[in-house]
């Protein structure tokens, strides 16, 4: 699978980037791969690292700020990439996308110009359409029409919004996420639902609960996903657990030290009551 920085804005916008080396560092020093000369640009500014079939960013602490999706990424501490992710260094917007296969020069300008189209224009997420339910409700006047509505408002919730490969809803306080995907083996596959978890789940101090009634198939590269979306969420001060999981599956989640922790239920009303 072949890894490109796409140029999100400015005058060569949708310019594609293939990047051909395990380690790519951009910066305004001259051993870099990738040089920009601005005040908030460092020497060495950042890396990226290509490693098992992975992508991460680093930032080096030697200039402005490095952003992936708008949260600063921590100097020294490896920020795995996903495709659909917006990498900024300094004064430079990235979309980050990757593609199976070689292209042509001109196939390959015209895919990016749609990724650009697609991606870097932020659709509203499953997350906000449930806030502009729980807005409106929360300001009905309290009167027997705004009541029905705001009762309405509250099963809309319950029922969720569906988005992509998952249906987001929330029950007592808890964001409930159901995978729609019965099979999460594939690499590309599982790429595109960690990139709607992370569009979606990028906020503080969330309970997530992870309903995986509907998913049969459950690979090694799956749960390392869910590792590291644990790891992933715990800054934001949010937490997740699991229900309705085969037991084969909750057997392979314990073999992995960033998932053996995860609390996991044998059905939704008792993963809602409980305290984790």
């Amino acid at each position: 699978m072949r890894f490109y920085l796409i140029v999100a804005k400015g005058k060569k916008q949708g310019l594609p980037i293939p990047i051909d080396f395990d380690l790519f560092q951009i910066g305004s020093g001259e051993h870099c791969q990738l040089r920009a000369m601005h005040e908030s640009i460092g020497d060495e500014h950042c890396v990226l690292i290509q490693r098992d079939r992975r992508v991460y960013v680093c930032d080096l602490d030697s200039g402005g700020t490095t952003c992936v999706n708008g949260n600063e990424v921590p100097p020294g501490v490896e920020w795995p990439l996903h495709a659909g992710d917006l990498l900024d260094v300094g004064p430079l917007h990235f979309l980050i996308q990757y593609h199976e296969r070689a292209m042509s020069k001109s196939d390959l300008e015209e895919w990016a110009l749609k990724c650009i189209d697609t991606d870097v224009t932020r659709r509203v997420t499953a997350m906000d359409r449930l806030d502009t339910l729980l807005g409106a409700s929360s300001r009905r006047r309290d009167d027997a029409a705004s009541t029905a509505s705001a009762m309405l408002d509250q099963l809309s919730m319950k029922s969720g919004v569906v988005m992509g490969r998952m249906r987001i809803s929330r029950e007592a306080g808890i964001t409930v996420v159901r995978l729609h995907e019965p099979n999460l083996v594939d690499e590309a596959e599982l790429a595109l639902v960690c990139k709607e978890l992370h569009d979606n789940l990028n906020r503080p101090n969330l309970k997530v609960l992870f309903d995986m009634k509907q998913v049969r198939r459950l690979s090694s590269s799956a749960a390392e996903m869910f590792g590291e979306l644990n790891t992933w969420l715990k800054p934001f001060g949010s937490r997740f657990a699991m229900c309705r999981l085969r037991d084969e599956m909750q057997e392979l989640l314990r073999a992995f030290p960033n998932t053996r922790s995860i609390p996991c239920f044998p059905d939704k009303p008792i993963a809602i009551s409980a305290r984790w």
